[in-house]
């Protein structure tokens, strides 16, 4: 039970992160991008490590600028958004139960 609880805690955790850094990517591309080089200091290795907290944010905001005219991808970036935070609220609310069931 400890091993899912800190698993659903984990997973909430990394998909709020990818939540707050969609909201950056939802003002502008170039906020997102600069962010995402801040914590990288365009460094490979950094990339690597900071994948789980912001990786899928940033495939997804890349793909969809590049795609689509900004208006476009920023309201496919709010349905994202949207759809990562009940996916949070999911996965804490599965904490909350593993937590309390032990």
């Amino acid at each position: 039970m400890q091993i899912l609880a800190v698993s659903f805690g984990s997973l909430g955790a990394f998909i709020l992160f990818n939540f707050f850094f969609a909201l950056i990517y939802i003002l502008s591309r170039s906020a997102g991008n600069g962010v995402y080089r801040w914590f990288t200091h365009d460094l490979d290795f950094l990339a690597i490590i900071f994948a789980p907290l912001f990786g899928l944010t940033q495939w997804a905001a890349s793909s969809l600028y590049e795609r689509y005219n900004w208006f476009v991808a920023r309201v496919f970036l709010l349905f994202y958004a949207i759809f990562i935070l009940i996916f949070s609220l999911l996965c804490f609310s599965m904490f909350g139960y593993f937590t309390d069931r032990m």
